[in-house]
């Protein structure tokens, strides 16, 4: 396909606002306009785009192809507006209660193979080294055994719009707001990486100010985790203080809230990634922050 002149930047900027526009982050929130935004980053030459409206269109394989590298396709992506139906998208899926205390629930196919698939494509060249805070030395970003996985973080422009639909309804079985949300991280465990026992808070419950920040809505008070492949083994998400571990099948997930209410930590809350034994694991790690709902 014969591609516009513009600058890179400029196909960039399109996709950025396309995101923006979905997410409602400093502009009202369109899925409309989101497409036009993706459609014109398309027009500019952007490749992301291309594969994204691939990918919507129902053409998936062809839209791995273009991440991996295959030549553009022509015009009839970008005119074929009345094809992009994201009603079909955007329906919520079924919430199941798992634990009343913890709460933790359960959501069945929040996302098709396909976009679990897209998922892990666009992250595996991007993987890196995760790494935790140490809360003991006052640390961020620190290397420890007690993590050996691997992750790709989705930051602002790094996002595209299908992750948009997917937090658009992670938004709406949680009944928590998208602009709360931190960035996505895709999460990936070879054989014998694991993520030691932890909680996922970033406040200090036991800090003088910590009603004040709560209030501000500046917990991290759910933790969302979905399931992107399936045919490994090990590998389960387990709750030791209550003697649960869950291992979803491609597409489901399960989401618990780490504080009460009142912002004070849920202790039961405590959960750690086993060991890989084989194969490997993909997981979407959504942290989001604000006020739980009552309970």
């Amino acid at each position: 396909m014969e591609q516009a002149t513009q600058s890179p930047s400029q196909a960039d900027a399109a996709h950025y606002m396309a995101i923006k526009a979905a997410e409602g982050a400093g502009v009202p929130q369109n899925w409309a306009a989101a497409l036009d935004h993706l459609r014109h980053s398309a027009q500019l030459g952007s490749r992301l785009a291309h594969a994204e409206l691939a990918g919507l269109s129902g053409e998936w394989a062809l839209a791995l192809d273009i991440l991996a590298g295959a030549a553009l396709p022509d015009s009839r992506w970008l005119l074929s507006r009345n094809s992009l139906d994201l009603a079909n998208w955007l329906g919520p899926p079924r919430v199941k209660i798992v634990s009343e205390k913890p709460r933790i629930a359960a959501v069945e196919d929040i996302a098709v193979p396909e976009i679990c698939d897209w998922l892990i494509a666009r992250a595996r060249p991007k993987l890196a080294r995760a790494k935790i805070t140490d809360y003991v030395s006052g640390q961020a970003h620190v290397v420890s055994s007690t993590r050996t996985n691997s992750v790709c973080d989705f930051r602002g422009a790094d996002s595209d719009l299908i992750l948009a639909i997917l937090r658009a309804r992670i938004a709406e079985v949680t009944k928590m707001q998208v602009q709360t949300m931190e960035s996505a991280h895709i999460l990936h465990y070879s054989v014998g990486q694991e993520f030691r026992p932890h909680f996922d808070i970033i406040l200090d419950p036991n800090a003088p100010d910590y009603a004040k920040q709560f209030a501000e809505g500046r917990q991290r008070v759910l933790t969302f985790l979905l399931a992107l492949n399936d045919g490994y083994e090990g590998g389960e998400t387990e709750f030791p203080a209550i003697r649960m571990r869950w291992k979803g099948r491609r597409g489901r997930a399960l989401f618990f809230w780490n504080v009460e209410p009142d912002g004070a930590l849920d202790r039961l809350t405590v959960h750690g990634g086993l060991p890989v034994t084989r194969g490997e694991k993909w997981m979407l790690s959504q942290w989001i922050g604000g006020r739980p709902p009552e309970a």
